[in-house]
């Protein structure tokens, strides 16, 4: 992806600007020989204009006359060909053929046209690493700035990535080696050409420390006739490759993409207008804009440099477990932070000059000081979750073991005070940890349990600062007296809103916030309280230091106190609006962000920890004629409470295209199960409708406390939080819960403790109603296609794996519960009504009982902070609308300890809206570069 490019839409308005022109790039590729990312542009359409198409599956002749078009567009629903409507893949992007056969006249034209480009394809370097080395420094650049255009050949078998003069580059990877053998059986011709990027390459060979490792992502652009293109789409798709639209085509070539989408009425824009389209202002909720400023940030991820001058340190002998290279790494990067030398390189204050007199100045602000500012202190480790940033963060803790004893005692500075500061708080040696729930204070305990050697175990004093008696059980002694202490965001914002200031009176060795994005809001209660806390270091752990907007991490440059961007109007200032202005400004912006992140975060991706692969697959249901009939009696159903509604589709009026969505998705996965839609039973479906909203939101979606009005992520349900449904819509964290019933289990209330004075008086009429309720949600018998394929495939191999099954919605657990018990398999269940205390005991059965070998879980609570790597299968029940959420989900099984191939399965019922939503899917996470390929 350019940087150039893509975050400068204004650069071709540049045209008089002389130094530029003199650069100018080709068409398509930035002047650092990066190619620019092509995203395509839609006509602007309501929701009504597609919800032909969202409600009705690809290839199913629609029964609307167009007459009588519900949704006041004047056009007829988007046909297949017939004979593709029932092969059309649902896990798949499937050729579209040639509009007509091809004339004898075209055949001996061959007229050549370029299909696509497979983007970032995988190819092993092989031969001599310094030739190939010197090679690249010797060419390239034409016609692709950075770039060295080399073309794929087949020698004995195998299909190699070669230079003009012959020589070989690298293998290209198995699953386009099959395909190009499909490719060459059908005997059809097609040329490859390839861009290589020539300093990327470079700087794999000399990682590499061994043969096998330098493996390269390059760009294949491929050409052939316009007859065969068809039957190459077929094949490359068969084994899940995807043409997607190429950054360089020959001059006077035409582009026709087999994979590409038809939709009615939209005409495929070409590469030049796609690229004046970024040109324009997008609106802040346009989804385009979205995926560029994650793909922006991507690129700048990728462009840091920090991880490749770090050597790396050897855990301390006190740690059982021997870290990997990159957290040997990260222990480097952490030392040098923390107490230095940080290297030359990364420092942000160089020795300058002013009017003569010696100064320092600030490599990103130009600022001027006439102090030497302390660099040290903390920073972020922001490597992906899975990678073990909690074991770094250990072996830190153990390798300053000592020396946080001596600065306890006074020996040694507070990098982070002022000079000439008396210290006159009381010090303790401790490492304070926050976490983000009950739950993962105990995952930290485990995490010691399972890294340190017994005997240090034994030997470190670690304290846990939650629940209602800890003000009476610890005292400011134990706590300066302590190496650990951990605690969650929520009781320490607990102790600031009562003005209990415990924690707060004391000087710690080191801060660590666990899941540092939660307080990516400076306005929040719980960012005012953790930046209140006084330090020695301050860390930030985060798997998403950036999550929509630059500001995210901005506020946690403002937390670790790195001047001068302990102040969030000098991140606003020099980076955040210059990012937001675009042109030449957005440039500036990236470039000092860039430099900025380099010096204080160190971010690194699982490729480098050589996970098991991820098995995927997609099961195709299909509906049985009583589940079809029912699936569509409720689709006429809705359809004409729709045509006949005033103002159509509106999420505000009675019925909304989401309502239609969700009756349609809950029948997919309930059969007959489900009882058949009604106006009067509506209100049975007020959780299925929260609970599916609250999936498409994903990390972004928040909960206020009733009480104590802190926010929480909406994932946390049962870990955070707890909810009260029966006579209130009231949400209460448990610190709040704590406070009210200091003598109640966790969890273990059943009434709100806000209003269960009010419904006193009639508990029992209260509880019958809601109980029939309930009880009348689901049909006494019935058949579901989908949750029996998934019990099928539960079975298979039930006795030698352990498995999770996922869905975001409770009462569709409630049907695969039904399911187990009647296959006689044992199973645990976590939703977001299940309390931390429980949800532990479950997760150590689940960990140790070889009898245990499902657990069922919403979709929601398995993308918080677990550890699931005992799972070796996954079962995705439906499809979301916010793929991340399954992604997050699934993550917890595939991380740092997993030792197993991991099967993660999805569930789709054909010719449905679930259909639609999957193909949306693959859409979005090719374009992402997260694609289930």
């Amino acid at each position: 992806m350019s940087l150039k490019r893509l975050l400068n839409p204004e650069i071709d308005n540049a045209a008089n600007d002389d130094a530029y022109q003199a650069h100018r790039p080709l068409e398509g590729w930035d002047v650092y020989g990066a190619p620019i990312e092509v995203i395509p542009v839609f006509h602007d359409m309501s929701w009504n204009d597609y919800a032909t198409e969202l409600l009705v599956p690809e290839g199913v002749p629609t029964t609307f006359d167009q007459s009588l078009d519900v949704y006041g567009v004047n056009h007829g629903p988007v046909f297949l060909p017939p004979d593709q409507s029932e092969q059309r893949a649902v896990d798949n992007v499937t050729p579209q053929p040639p509009a007509s056969s091809a004339s004898p006249e075209t055949e001996v034209e061959e007229e050549q046209i370029c299909y696509g480009m497979i983007f970032r394809a995988s190819v092993r370097l092989h031969g001599d690493m310094s030739e190939l080395h010197s090679k690249l420094n010797h060419g390239g650049g034409y016609p692709v700035p950075g770039h060295y255009q080399l073309s794929i050949t087949k020698c004995d078998q195998q299909f190699t990535v070669t230079f003009p003069d012959g020589s070989g580059l690298g293998q290209v990877n198995a699953q386009l080696e099959k395909a190009l053998t499909g490719i060459a059986e059908q005997q059809h011709c097609v040329e490859l050409e390839v861009f290589a990027p020539i300093r990327p390459i470079q700087e794999t060979i000399g990682r590499a420390n061994k043969k096998g490792e330098a493996i390269v992502r390059v760009n294949i652009n491929v050409y052939g006739t316009r007859t065969a293109a068809y039957s190459i789409g077929q094949e490359f798709s068969s084994h899940k490759i995807y043409l997607q639209r190429p950054d360089y085509i020959r001059p006077n070539i035409a582009y026709e993409n087999p994979h590409m989408l038809k939709l009615a009425n939209f005409q495929p824009s070409t590469i030049n207008n796609v690229i004046e389209a970024h040109d324009e202002k997008l609106p802040n909720n346009d989804p385009r804009k979205d995926e560029a400023f994650a793909k922006t940030i991507s690129t700048i991820y990728a462009s840091l440099t920090r991880n490749q001058t770090l050597v790396g340190l050897e855990g301390d002998d006190r740690l059982k477990t021997k870290l990997l290279p990159h957290q040997k790494q990260a222990l480097d990067f952490m030392e040098q932070r923390e107490s230095g030398p940080v290297p030359d390189k990364y420092r942000l204050w160089k020795p300058a000059e002013v009017e003569g007199k010696p100064c320092y100045r600030h490599v990103v602000t130009n600022k001027t000081s006439h102090l030497e500012y302390v660099e040290t202190g903390g920073g972020i480790l922001a490597d992906e979750m899975g990678m073990g940033k909690t074991l770094s963060i250990l072996a830190l803790i153990l390798r300053t073991l000592e020396t946080a004893h001596g600065w306890a005692m006074g020996q040694g500075d507070a990098p982070n005070t002022a000079l000439n500061e008396i210290i006159i708080r009381r010090r303790s040696r401790a490492t304070l940890i926050i976490a983000s729930s009950d739950l993962m204070i105990n995952e930290w305990f485990q995490e010691m349990e399972r890294h340190f050697h017994r005997r240090i175990c034994h030997a470190l004093i670690m304290i846990k600062y939650h629940g209602t008696n800890r003000q009476i059980s610890i005292d400011i002694d134990k706590l300066c007296d302590a190496d650990i202490v951990i605690t969650t965001y929520h009781t320490l914002a607990s102790d600031f809103t009562i003005g209990r200031r415990l924690l707060n009176d004391l000087d710690w060795y080191r801060l660590v916030l666990d899941e540092a994005h939660i307080i990516r809001r400076q306005s929040t209660v719980l960012y005012r309280t953790v930046a209140e806390f006084k330090a020695r270091s301050r860390w930030c752990l985060t798997g998403t230091p950036i999550q929509n907007r630059l500001e995210d991490i901005g506020s946690l440059f403002a937390f670790i106190r790195i001047i001068p961007f302990n102040s969030s109007s000098n991140f606003r200032k020099y980076i955040a609006t210059p990012f937001d202005e675009g042109g030449k400004r957005r440039d500036m912006a990236i470039e000092r962000f860039t430099r900025l992140l380099d010096s204080l975060c160190l971010r690194r991706t699982k490729d480098l920890i050589h996970l098991p692969d991820q098995d995927d697959r997609v099961r195709r249901i299909e509906f049985s004629h009583e589940e079809r009939t029912q699936y569509e009696q409720t689709q006429k159903t809705m359809m004409r409470a729709a045509k006949n509604q005033v103002g159509g589709f509106d999420q505000k009026s009675t019925l909304g295209l989401f309502q239609v969505q969700l009756q349609l998705r809950i029948l997919c996965n309930h059969g007959t199960w489900q009882q058949p839609f009604s106006w009067n039973r509506r209100k049975l479906h007020l959780i299925d409708e929260r609970e599916a909203m609250e999936a498409s939101l994903g990390r972004d979606g928040e909960v206020t406390c009733s009480a104590c009005k802190q926010t929480m992520s909406l994932l946390d349900a049962g870990a955070m939080y707890r909810r009260f449904t029966k006579h209130c819509r009231h949400v209460l964290c448990f610190e709040c819960i704590e406070e009210s019933n200091p003598n109640t289990a966790d969890g273990a209330i059943s009434d709100c403790p806000l209003c269960s004075h009010l419904w006193a008086q009639q508990p029992s009429r209260a509880n019958a109603t809601h109980n029939s309720e309930e009880d009348n949600y689901f049909r006494p018998h019935g058949t579901s296609s989908k949750v029996e394929a998934l019990m099928d495939d539960v079975k298979a191999g039930v006795q030698s794996s352990k498995s999770i099954i996922f869905s975001c919605w409770t009462h569709t657990l409630d049907l695969i519960s039904i399911y187990l018990r009647r296959e006689s398999i044992a199973f645990e269940r976590i939703d977001g009504e299940c309390p931390t205390s429980k949800r532990q005991k479950i997760l150590e059965q689940f960990t140790h009982n070889p009898q245990l070998r499902v657990l069922i879980m919403t979709t929601g609570t398995g993308a918080v902070g677990l550890n699931l790597a005992t799972a070796n299968r996954v079962f995705i029940v439906e499809p979301q609308w916010n793929p991340s959420v399954e992604n997050q989900a699934i993550a917890r099984a595939l991380r740092l300890g997993q030792e197993q191939r991991v099967q993660v399965t999805r569930y789709v019922v054909i010719r449905t809206v679930e259909q639609e939503m999957r193909s949306l899917q693959d859409r979005k996470l090719r374009m992402a570069g997260l694609a289930w390929e």
